[in-house]
């Protein structure tokens, strides 16, 4: 396992020994100190690439520890590092399907327990109910060698095309286009969050959708679509039953804002907006910069 800077993973480093030492910290079992790895997240990782989101493009785990931030990815780096320096064998889970049957294009990270390989997953909604062991329903196992190599092409292909447009820094973007998650209401029961994708099919041309995502242990659902490109902003409403959370069959008619019917007039519309207006401004600072 090659462990430079350039790596996604510093297992045994100064800085990722004195992390495993805190997190160990009055755990006598490793469910405990799952545990209190996830505690860690909820308290000091914000799910986002909104302070940096150009370079780097794969944050690797002394990033995430630095930067406290990051998307599924660089929470696995941190995460397969930790288990690594735990003493644990490690390899990264590419999910394809989710624990709730929803397709996603997914990652986190795996722990081989007792002769079998456990599903770690520091992202929410899982966190919340089955981030250990997490049964997400269909994933390929990467050994971190392997994961980094087939990133890093990714990488290169996304710094390629963003140079052919002329504008370096849209390859963060290209690479990681999901770039911001926000819990707006948290129970026992429930999680609901608003999720941000900042799409560029060409230079200057983005493409805005923002969805309230509404969990329980049982089920998620996407609630709302609020879409905007430059010069036009929509919202959208679940009317249909839904096969999945990204199903497209689900969405009603298209409204404006001030046009949207008393019975979408909800508190998770409001808790939408308050949302996208504290939000929005950094995403077009962002947008503005790569002009």
């Amino acid at each position: 396992m090659k462990n430079d800077n350039n790596s996604y993973i510093h297992p045994f480093s100064d800085e990722i020994q004195s992390f495993v030492k805190e997190i160990k910290e009055n755990a006598s079992t490793f469910e405990q100190f799952v545990d209190n790895l996830f505690r860690w997240f909820d308290d000091q990782i914000t799910y986002s690439r909104l302070q940096h989101p150009f370079f780097p493009l794969q944050r690797s785990d002394i990033d995430v520890l630095r930067m406290k931030s990051g998307t599924c990815g660089d929470y696995s780096n941190l995460i397969v590092s930790v288990l690594i320096t735990y003493g644990i064998p490690a390899k990264y889970a590419l999910i394809s399907k989710d624990c709730y049957g929803d397709e996603q294009d997914h990652i986190c990270a795996a722990a081989l327990i007792d002769g079998k390989w456990s599903l770690i997953d520091a992202t929410l909604p899982y966190r919340k109910w089955f981030g250990y062991p997490c049964y997400h329903q269909e994933y390929e196992l990467v050994d971190p060698d392997n994961f980094e190599h087939r990133m890093k092409l990714i990488e290169y292909d996304c710094i390629e095309k963003a140079n052919k447009w002329g504008v370096p820094n849209y390859a963060g973007l290209l690479y990681a286009p999901w770039i911001h998650d926000e819990v707006v209401l948290s129970t026992d029961n429930r999680i609901d969050s608003v999720f941000y994708l900042l799409i560029f099919d060409a230079p200057s041309k983005w493409s805005l959708f923002v969805n309230y995502m509404s969990y329980t242990k049982e089920s998620g659902r996407t609630l709302i679509m609020f879409t905007a490109t430059e010069g036009e902003e929509k919202y959208q409403f679940s009317i249909n039953e839904a096969k999945n959370v990204w199903d497209d069959n689900q969405w009603g008619d298209y409204f404006l804002y001030d046009d949207i019917p008393a019975q979408y007039i909800t508190s998770e519309l409001q808790r939408m907006k308050s949302n996208t207006e504290k939000i929005s401004p950094y995403i077009l600072g962002i947008i503005n910069l790569l002009k």
